[in-house]
C-alpha cells in the first residue's frame, strides 16, 4: 500500500525549500516568503511547517551561540592560563569580556585590603582618565554592591536606578556608560575584584550574558591567583637570586679579606715593609697603591697608574692632572678628617680610594688605591689594610728609637771620659760595627733650632749606614763617625748637604780625622764641635768645613785657650758687652751688620730694618764706649775679631 505524499504535505518542493533555507542559516524573513504565492488550500500546511522551521532554526543557532561561547570561554581559559604576567592577565580578562558580550566597554576593579575599598585596575574601550582612576567603597555604586554581597548586578540604566548608591555620578556620566552589569571575581568566598561589562545605550542584560559574564570571572579569578602566585614566585626566586648574589659576593670578599689577611700577617711576621704591603694589596686588589706619610711624601707606590708611576719617580703626589687631584683629594681628606674617603673620577680608572693609618689618635698616613673597580670588599681590604700598615710603621719606630737610643748610649761612652772600661767599650762598639783600632772621620752637625734634630739624627743614620759608620745625638749635635780614610773637608761638605735636603733646612757640619783608641776619638769630637760653633758663628749655614780650613779663626781656636779668648775679648769690646747685658741694648748686633756690610752706615740701617738716624745714635754710643779709633785700622780688625770669638763662645 501506497501513501500520497502529495495529500499530508504541501510538496516535496516545498520542504526541500525549507530544508535549503535551515542549511544555510537563512534569516526569517526568507522562511515567510514561502507563504508568498502558496495556494489557498495549502497556506495553512505551510504555515505550520515554516513556523516549525524556524522553531528548529532557532534551536539551532541558540546551540551554535552556545558552541561559539564555549568555546571562546575555552579559548580564554587558555589563554589566562598560559600568561604569567598579572598585568597581561588583567588586560586579557577585560578585553575579552568586552568581546564575548560586544560590550561598548569592560573593566575591572581589585580590592584593595589596606583602604578597604574597590579601585579601577585595567580598562577597555574606557577614554577618560578619571574613570581610570577611579575608587568605589564597599557597598557604594553598582560596583561596590557587588564588592560586599558577592552577587551579580546589572541595569540597563545606571544613572536613574535607585537601587545603588550613587557617589561616582559625575565620573560615569562623563564616560557616557548608561547599561553596566558586574560580576564578583571570587576565590573561594572571598571577593578580590570585580568584571564589569557596560554600554554607552540602555539595554538590559539577558540572564544568558550575566551567566557568561559569571563564567569568565570564574576563570579570571583563578587567572589572577596564578599570575599572582606566579609573580610572588617570582619575585621569591629573584630575591633568593640577588642574596645568592650577596651571599657569593660576600664569600668572594671574606676569602679575599682572609688572602689578604695571611699575606699581610706573613709581612708583619717576616719583617716586611711598606714596599711588601703595597704589593701585595695592589695583587689581591688589582689596582694601583700609594703609601703616604702624614706630611704626603711616598713610602711606597706599586702600579702601572700613570699618577702612581709619577709619585713613585717624584716622591710627592703630582698636582697636574684630574686623576692627580682625585687621589690627592682623597688623601688628603682621609688625613684631615681620619676617615675612609672616596672620590669618583672624572674619567675611567682614575677614581681613588684612601684610608688613614691610625695609631690611637695619631695619624701616621694614609694608603689610597687608585682604579676602576672600587667596590665595599675593596675598601674594607683597604682598611684591615692601613691596620697592618700602622703595625710596621709602629715597629720600624719602635726599632728606630731604640736603635737611636743605643748609639745615643755608645757615642756617650765613646765620646765621654773618663773610659772606665776601654776593652768592654771596644766590644761594645764592635757589635756596633765600630773598629776602635782603625782612624775614623768625626763629624759634628746641627741645625739652627731644635725642631729637626731628630730628621737630622736619622738622616745622619743614613748616611753612616751607607759608610759603614755610626751615627747619633750627643750634646745637642748629631754625631758622625765614619771609619777609615776619608777626606774630612769633602765629607763634612758632603754630609752637610746630604743632610739639607733630606731636612728641607740649611745644616751645617763641622769635621776631622783621628786616629785609633778611645782617647782620639774623644779629642776629634771635640775639635769637630767646635768647628762647627765657628761655622754657625760666621754665618755659614748649610757648609762643612774643617778646622783648617776656617783660617785665623781656626787657628785661634785651636791654639789659644778659652781664658785667653775671654780676657782678649773683654779687652777689646767689654764695654759693649756690659752695656748691651745692662739696658737690653742692640751694639754687638749692630756692630756685626756693620762689619758684614763693609762699614756701610745706609747698608747697614737697612740690614737692621732701622732708620739712619738710630742707626747714628747706636754709632755715637759704640764710639763713647770704644773710643774714636774703634772704626779704624788694626783697631777695627781686633773688634771685628773679638765679635766672631763672642759669637763662637756664646753659641750653644
Amino acid at each position: 500500500m501506497t501513501t500520497d505524499l502529495s495529500s499530508t504535505i504541501p510538496g516535496i518542493d516545498t520542504a526541500r525549500r525549507v530544508l535549503r533555507l535551515l542549511r544555510d542559516r537563512a534569516a526569517p524573513e526568507e522562511y515567510r516568503a514561502l507563504l508568498e504565492g502558496c495556494p489557498a488550500a495549502d497556506v495553512a500546511q505551510v504555515h505550520a511547517l515554516v513556523e516549525d522551521a524556524l522553531h528548529v532554526r532557532d534551536q539551532l543557532e541558540e546551540r551554535r551561540r552556545r558552541e561559539d561561547e564555549l568555546a571562546a570561554l575555552y579559548e580564554t581559559a587558555g589563554d589566562l592560563s598560559s600568561l604569567r604576567d598579572l598585568e597581561a592577565v588583567l588586560q586579557a580578562i577585560v578585553r575579552r569580556g568586552r568581546v564575548l558580550l560586544a560590550a561598548d566597554a569592560a573593566y575591572l576593579m581589585l580590592h584593595d585590603a589596606q583602604r578597604n575599598d574597590n579601585h579601577v585596575r585595567v580598562t577597555d574601550g574606557i577614554r577618560t582618565d578619571a574613570f581610570k582612576r577611579a575608587r568605589l567603597a564597599m557597598g557604594a555604586g553598582l560596583g561596590g554592591l557587588v564588592a560586599k554581597t558577592a552577587v551579580p548586578y546589572n541595569t540597563p540604566d545606571y544613572l536613574r536606578d535607585a537601587r545603588f548608591e550613587h557617589t561616582v555620578d559625575d565620573v560615569v556620566g562623563d564616560e557616557g556608560l548608561i547599561a553596566i552589569q558586574g560580576v564578583p571575581l571570587k576565590l573561594g568566598e572571598k571577593v578580590i575584584g570585580v568584571l564589569f561589562a557596560a554600554n554607552r545605550s540602555s539595554r538590559p542584560f539577558t540572564d544568558h550574558e550575566v551567566a557568561l559574564l559569571v563564567s569568565l570571572a570564574n576563570h579570571a579569578a583563578i587567572a589572577i591567583e596564578n599570575a599572582t602566585l606566579f609573580e610572588e614566585v617570582r619575585r621569591a626566586v629573584d630575591d633568593l637570586t640577588e642574596a645568592n648574589a650577596v651571599i657569593q659576593a660576600h664569600s668572594a670578599s671574606v676569602e679575599q679579606a682572609a688572602a689578604l689577611h695571611e699575606r699581610l700577617t706573613n709581612i708583619v711576621l717576616h719583617g716586611g715593609g711598606m714596599a711588601d704591603i703595597a704589593q701585595n694589596l695592589a695583587d689581591v686588589l688589582g689596582g694601583s697603591i700609594l703609601v703616604l706619610d702624614a706630611d704626603g711624601r711616598v713610602m711606597a707606590a706599586i702600579g702601572d697608574d700613570p699618577v702612581v708611576e709619577r709619585a713613585r719617580a717624584d716622591g710627592t703626589l703630582p698636582e697636574a692632572s684630574q686623576a692627580a687631584r682625585a687621589v690627592r683629594e682623597a688623601c688628603v681628606l682621609s688625613i684631615e678628617s681620619r676617615r675612609t674617603r672616596r672620590i669618583p673620577g672624572s674619567e675611567p680608572g682614575t677614581a681613588a680610594c684612601a684610608t688613614p693609618i691610625m695609631a690611637g689618635a695619631e695619624v701616621l698616613g694614609c694608603v689610597a688605591l687608585v682604579g676602576d673597580r672600587l667596590d665595599a670588599g675593596d675598601i674594607r681590604s683597604l682598611e684591615r689594610a692601613a691596620l697592618v700598615t700602622a703595625l710596621v710603621l709602629l715597629s720600624e719606630r719602635s726599632v728606630a728609637e731604640a736603635e737611636h737610643r743605643l748609639r745615643g748610649e755608645i757615642l756617650e761612652e765613646l765620646l765621654g771620659t773618663p773610659h772606665r772600661d776601654p776593652e768592654g767599650l771596644r766590644r761594645r762598639a764592635a757589635l756596633m760595627g765600630l773598629d776602635l783600632i782603625r782612624p775614623h772621620t768625626v763629624l759634628a752637625a746641627r741645625c739652627r733650632g731644635d725642631g729637626h734634630r731628630r730628621t737630622v739624627a736619622d738622616a745622619a743614620t743614613a748616611f753612616a749606614t751607607r759608610e759603614h759608620g755610626l751615627a747619633g745625638e750627643y750634646r745637642g749635635d748629631v754625631i758622625v763617625l765614619l771609619p777609615g780614610d776619608h777626606e774630612p773637608g769633602p765629607t763634612a761638605r758632603t754630609l752637610a748637604n746630604y743632610l739639607t735636603q733630606a731636612v728641607g733646612d740649611p745644616v751645617t757640619a763641622g769635621a776631622t780625622s783621628v786616629g785609633p783608641g778611645l782617647d782620639a776619638l774623644t779629642e776629634g769630637h771635640r775639635d769637630a764641635a767646635q768647628c762647627l760653633c765657628v761655622l754657625l758663628a760666621l754665618d755659614r749655614d748649610g757648609d762643612g768645613a774643617t778646622s783648617d780650613e776656617l783660617g785665623i779663626y781656626g787657628l785661634l781656636f785651636s791654639q789659644t785657650g778659652g781664658d785667653e779668648l775671654h780676657r782678649f775679648m773683654q779687652r777689646t769690646i767689654g764695654p759693649v758687652l756690659e752695656y748691651d747685658d745692662r739696658r737690653g741694648g742692640e751694639l754687638v748686633r749692630t756692630l756685626l751688620a756693620y762689619f758684614a756690610c763693609d762699614s756701610s752706615l745706609t747698608r747697614t740701617a737697612a740690614h737692621l730694618y732701622v732708620h739712619v738716624n738710630t742707626l747714628y745714635q747706636r754709632i755715637d754710643r759704640i764710639t763713647t764706649l770704644l773710643g774714636d779709633q774703634w772704626r779704624h785700622g788694626d783697631h777695627a780688625l781686633q773688634v771685628h775679631l773679638a765679635l766672631k770669638i763672642h759669637s763662637v763662645l756664646s753659641a750653644p
